[in-house]
């Protein structure tokens, strides 16, 4: 594309945004090439994030922007676990209307003297991240 943002790293490289989305191209890339484009993605995300959290303390803080503002959206959220919600969707629904919270939850909730409970029930797993080194 003629008119597209490109970003460069420092040695000169240059990538276009197309490329990021077409994956031919990314298909195409050698190792290397794509590690660099990886590592530019990582650090642009992050100057994305503090940019988004620049933005939005402004405009909390009452700036005005021309073609930025804030606008409304509508959410749906249950009731803050209210017990008897609770005990009418068990009885109505079954056992599955409800959730147990996450072992972090529950012991911020209850405390430490959760975790000989936590310690009967709790499943360990793994999942694959990505290193940046």
């Amino acid at each position: 594309m003629a008119n597209e943002i490109t970003i460069i790293d420092d040695f000169g490289q240059k990538f276009g945004l197309s490329i990021m989305t077409d994956d031919v191209q990314l298909k195409q890339l050698d190792n290397t090439t794509f590690e660099d484009l990886v590592y530019l993605i990582k650090y642009l995300k992050n100057g994305i994030k503090k940019t988004d959290a620049e933005l939005k303390s402004r405009l909390d803080n009452g700036a005005q922007f021309k073609h930025i503002s804030y606008g409304e959206s509508k959410t749906q959220s249950l009731a803050q676990d209210d017990e008897k919600i609770k005990k009418a969707f068990v009885k109505k629904y079954g056992w599955a209307a409800v959730e147990v919270k996450s072992p972090t939850k529950l012991k911020k909730e209850f405390g430490t003297e959760i975790q000989d409970d936590l310690d009967k029930v709790v499943v360990y797993g793994t999942q694959k991240r990505v290193k940046y080194e």
